[in-house]
C-alpha cells in the first residue's frame, strides 16, 4: 500500500501570514481614522469659518441701520424719544441713538425701517414706523439679537466678542478715539463700533497640534489654548453712517 503525502501550510507560515494580515488591517485601520480625524477637522474648521462670517456680516449690517429717520429733515431728538424698551439696555435720552449694553457684553441701538416691507434681525415685518431697539449681545456660548427685548439665537459656538466705541471729539463727526464699553457707557457723541469676535469648534478634541490665536487681532500676544477646541478671531469697523458721514 502507497502511503500518500499530504502538503499544507507549515506552523510558521500561518503565523507569518496571520502576521502580515496584522499589519494589513493596522494600517487600513491607522488610515480610516487618520481620514475620519481630518474630516471632523476640516468640518469644525469650516463651522469656525462660516460662523465668523455671519457675524461679521449680522453685525455690519445691522448697525448700518442705527440711527436711520425716515424724513431726514426731522430732528433725531423728535424722531428718537427718552425710552427704556429693554430691559437690558440703559434708558435712551432723547435723541440717542447708541449705547453699550447694562453689562457691556453687547450694543443697544436704535433706528425706524425703511420701507414697510423691512424685516428685523428675527426676519419678521417691522410692524409699524415707531423706531425699535436692537440689542445684539452674547448670552453664553450664543450670538443672540433682541427686537424690543425679544431675543433670538443667531449663532453658537462664540467664546468672546468685544465691542469698542468710536466718539467725536471735535464735532466732524469722525471718530476721534475708541473707548471700551465701560468708558463709553455715558458718551452721546459715538459714531463708529469697533467689534472682535473669538469663535470655537463645537467638538472639544479636535486639534491637531497646539492652536494659538489673536484676539483681539490687534493683540500682538498670541493666546495658547488650554483644550484641543480650533479657534477662529476676527474683527471689523462699522461706521454708523446715518450719524458720520
Amino acid at each position: 500500500m502507497n502511503a500518500t503525502r499530504q502538503t499544507g501550510l507549515s506552523m510558521v507560515e500561518l503565523m507569518i501570514t496571520l502576521l502580515i494580515s496584522s499589519f494589513l488591517i493596522l494600517g487600513i485601520t491607522q488610515i480610516y481614522i487618520d481620514n475620519k480625524r481630518n474630516y471632523i477637522y476640516q468640518q469644525n474648521q469650516s463651522a469656525n469659518l462660516e460662523n465668523s462670517r455671519f457675524a461679521l456680516l449680522l453685525l455690519e449690517k445691522e448697525l448700518y441701520k442705527a440711527g436711520y429717520r425716515q424724513l431726514a429733515q426731522d430732528s433725531r431728538d423728535f424722531v428718537f424719544k427718552s425710552s427704556s424698551t429693554d430691559a437690558a439696555c440703559p434708558t435712551f435720552s432723547a435723541g440717542q441713538i447708541i449705547r453699550p449694553t447694562t453689562n457691556g457684553l453687547g450694543v443697544c441701538f436704535r433706528y425706524q425701517r425703511a420701507d414697510v416691507g423691512e424685516r428685523d434681525c428675527h426676519g419678521d415685518l417691522i410692524a409699524n414706523d415707531d423706531p425699535i431697539t436692537i440689542r445684539i449681545e452674547r448670552v453664553g456660548s450664543d450670538l443672540n439679537c433682541y427686537v424690543n427685548g425679544r431675543g433670538q439665537t443667531m449663532l453658537s459656538g462664540l467664546n468672546q466678542i468685544t465691542f469698542e466705541y468710536g466718539v467725536d471729539l471735535n464735532a466732524n463727526r469722525q471718530a476721534d478715539t475708541y473707548l471700551s464699553a465701560s468708558d463709553a457707557a455715558s458718551a452721546n457723541n459715538i459714531v463708529a463700533v469697533r467689534y472682535a469676535s473669538l469663535h470655537e469648534s463645537e467638538s472639544a478634541n479636535v486639534a491637531l497640534n497646539t492652536t494659538n490665536y489673536n484676539y483681539p487681532l490687534a493683540n500682538a500676544t498670541a493666546t495658547t489654548a488650554t483644550d484641543k477646541k480650533l479657534y477662529k478671531s476676527v474683527q471689523g469697523t462699522t461706521t454708523l453712517r446715518n450719524i458720520a458721514p
